[in-house]
């Protein structure tokens, strides 16, 4: 049903007017398939986008150097985000701190919203130590918290289970936990994600010497093998597609099911942004728009550094650049430019969500709106 269709129904019956899906950002990349695209991002429009002034500011970790800032992630009325000492749950509108959860003298790696949780995946200062932990979001409780066996860098979630990725100089392997309880579901030796995120469930892990295979996020058994040394940089909005890279082209996009090329590019990159119809592609100082059917190049910009990872939200894409360049804001289909002029870090892409424009450098951390 279209929306003037719906407005009539609804005046006709006297019914409440639906409400719109709520703009959160829930993990890393939006969600776990790292499109790094928010669909129901409605109030920062290019209409009103250029008005938005800094509100607040907070730092993001402590003393120790060990201590890094990560991307904050919005939902359930909350700002979550790495603050010092460990994690806390901030006032959108504000900046004021709700509640603090300490992770002492630890590193946050990644943080993931779902199912009521806060999950973090954090190192330990003193040691080779990594750890998973699940905070109710709403309060800051712990719930559970378990270390892993060998040091981790990446986490994903999805469909009630945390996948983690071991560091490439320890023990290659690729493991899950149940997310309610914090137990092992299952775990693969000899497997590396170097990209973790989840097409539609499924996770694409590489083999020691052996090509590439689709893994169920659930169980951890095999769809698909290919001996391409494919490694996931991102997914499409409905789950349907890995975009790859490795291989002897540059990207290319995978059916997430079959394993079957879609098309294949000649542009190489550590990372995309994906809507339903365009793949952003950001290389050396310029972001690369290309035809998510086709793979076809439809337009480029440049920007004043090197090109961090674009995000797009809403009917915008936010492009950061170099270490405090500024944040270039454009149209998402046309490339127009629509605002920015913020202080951006391409190491640490923004989120946009609840109508507020998120930035941090790694050490403080700036609202917008």
């Amino acid at each position: 049903m279209n929306s003037l269709l719906t407005a009539v129904v609804v005046a006709v019956l006297g019914l409440p007017a639906p409400v719109p899906a709520a703009s959160e950002w829930t993990q890393n990349g939006y969600g776990a398939g790292l499109t790094f695209y928010n669909p129901d991002e409605r109030s920062l429009t290019g209409a009103t986008v250029g008005a938005v002034r800094q509100r607040w500011e907070i730092s993001t970790h402590g003393g120790p150097e060990c201590e890094v800032g990560r991307e904050p992630l919005v939902g359930g009325g909350n700002v979550y985000t790495s603050d010092p000492g460990g994690v806390g749950a901030y006032d959108p509108a504000t900046g004021v701190r709700r509640w603090h959860a300490e992770l002492k003298r630890r590193g946050v790696t990644r943080m993931a919203l779902s199912q009521g949780f806060l999950v973090t995946l954090s190192y330990a200062c003193d040691g080779q130590r990594a750890y998973l932990n699940a905070f109710r979001a709403g309060s800051g409780v712990l719930v559970w918290e378990v270390q892993l066996s060998a040091p981790s860098q990446d986490m994903i979630v999805d469909d009630g289970v945390v996948v983690v990725d071991t560091r490439p100089d320890y023990e290659t392997s690729t493991v899950a936990h149940r997310l309610a309880t914090g137990a092992r579901l299952w775990k693969l030796f000899g497997t590396r994600g170097h990209g973790l995120l989840s097409a539609g469930g499924r996770l694409l892990v590489r083999t020691q010497g052996d090509g590439s295979r689709a893994v169920s996020i659930v169980t951890g058994a095999t769809i698909w093998t290919t001996r391409e040394d494919w490694y996931a940089v991102g997914s499409d909005p409905a789950g349907s597609r890995f975009y790859v890279g490795g291989g002897k082209r540059g990207l290319t996009a995978i059916d997430a099911a079959t394993g079957n090329r879609v098309w294949e590019s000649d542009w190489p990159t550590p990372s995309v942004t994906a809507d339903r119809d365009r793949v952003y592609v950001p290389r050396q100082r310029t972001v690369i728009c290309l035809d998510a059917k086709t793979g076809r190049r439809l337009w480029a910009m440049h920007l004043p550094d090197g090109a961090g990872q674009p995000v797009r939200a809403g009917e915008l894409l936010y492009s950061p650049s170099g270490l405090g360049a500024a944040l270039s804001i454009v149209d998402a289909v046309t490339g127009r430019v629509r605002g920015g002029g913020m202080p951006s870090s391409d190491s640490h892409p923004p989120t946009v969500a609840g109508g507020r424009l998120l930035l941090t450098d790694g050490s403080r951390l700036r609202a917008y709106f």
